[in-house]
């Protein structure tokens, strides 16, 4: 049996599955007895071929030598996920957690993810709880994800309903999230892998799902990297999303002190959404306060503010850059170049920063 199941492995590996199917009838033909060994192998081979017919029939065998093992469960599992038949994955976890079936982290995850897509959070609460009090140790990218699929469920939830926010509450709130993030924070670097998380979050335009990862770090008492806070508030900017960005502007300066980078994020968006002297004013208290200025920050201000004819706040913001020995690049000063060609009356100014250029 043994060489039959191994020769059959090599033509899986190669992804000739019709090939390995003829090797295991072979086994049988000759009067070899499947085991469990075999059988597994044969489901292994059905998956890959998203055959649910075949599959099915297969693990039907297996549970007459017993439980089948987690692989043969996820494997199962893995290929209703695939082919979007969440219902029989549903009933098919509900009859695993009925016969006890302990999980690994393997099909812990694919528990979770339709948990999640199947809006089953109840069970998905009760199985992390489980995992956590059993001890089981999850890989950080794992528990990465299961917190990912919380708060895509959850987005997904607030877009649905449109009851109270008391019942929202009741449907999103998840003590097990809360456990898995405290897991991974207790990691090393669990919090830069969170904030990574918030970031990728927002770039992706999911910025509900990064706004909810950042309060709930918040809320752990945990200062979310001023990168994951920019990045969420640039996104903002992007989208025309001003008030959610001075949301958050206003919920990081009141829980933690805030730094540059967050200050440029505020003032990008500003810029983004045409309020030019919140964030020249905002720029400029910034650099009282002797908070680094970003140089894409400056160019970006300076140019709005050329174009709406600021020419003294320009004259302003370049002064305090030169005093404030700032580091410029190539950009930023070619930006207050042409702000000063642009204003006839800064003739003097233009003078001003070549010379400062070449010396």
């Amino acid at each position: 049996e043994q060489t039959y199941v191994a020769m059959a492995q090599v033509h899986m590996n190669a992804r000739n599955y019709d090939k390995a199917l003829q090797v295991l009838g072979l086994m049988r033909s000759r009067n070899v007895k499947p085991s469990k060994f075999s059988y597994g192998a044969l489901l292994r081979c059905h998956v890959a071929r998203e055959d649910i017919a075949a599959a099915e029939d297969v693990f039907r065998a297996l549970c007459k030598y017993g439980l089948p093992d987690v692989f043969c469960c996820n494997d199962l599992l893995r290929l209703y996920v695939k082919l979007g038949q969440l219902e029989k994955a549903s009933a098919f976890i509900l009859k695993m957690r009925k016969e006890d079936i302990q999980l690994d982290e393997a099909l812990c995850m694919t528990v979770m993810e339709v948990c999640c897509k199947s809006g089953m959070i109840t069970d998905a609460d009760k199985i992390l709880k489980e995992m956590n009090n059993g001890g089981v140790t999850m890989k950080s990218s794992t528990m990465v994800s299961i917190i990912e699929m919380y708060a895509r469920n959850r987005t997904s939830v607030m877009q649905e309903q449109d009851s109270s926010s008391k019942a929202l509450a009741c449907q999103t709130d998840s003590s097990a999230l809360n456990a898995t993030l405290k897991s991974l924070l207790d990691t090393p670097g669990g919090s830069s892998i969170a904030c990574q998380l918030i970031r990728k979050l927002a770039r992706e335009g999911r910025t509900c799902e990064a706004k909810f990862l950042h309060e709930q770090l918040t809320q752990l008492g945990v200062k979310p990297e001023d990168s994951a806070t920019s990045t969420l508030i640039v996104q903002y900017g992007q989208e025309q999303k001003l008030h959610q960005a001075e949301e958050l502007f206003e919920s990081a300066s009141t829980s933690f002190p805030i730094r540059g980078p967050v200050y440029n994020a505020m003032v990008d968006a500003l810029c983004k959404c045409g309020n030019i002297g919140e964030a020249y004013h905002l720029f400029m208290k910034m650099a009282d306060q002797g908070h680094s200025r970003d140089v894409v920050t400056i160019s970006i201000l300076v140019t709005h503010l050329t174009k709406h004819g600021k020419f003294q706040e320009v004259e302003n913001i370049m002064h305090g850059c030169f005093h404030g020995e700032v580091e410029l690049d190539t950009v930023a000063y070619n930006t207050f170049i042409k702000s000063m060609l642009e204003s006839v009356s800064k003739q003097a100014n233009y003078t001003q920063l070549s010379t400062y250029m070449i010396a």
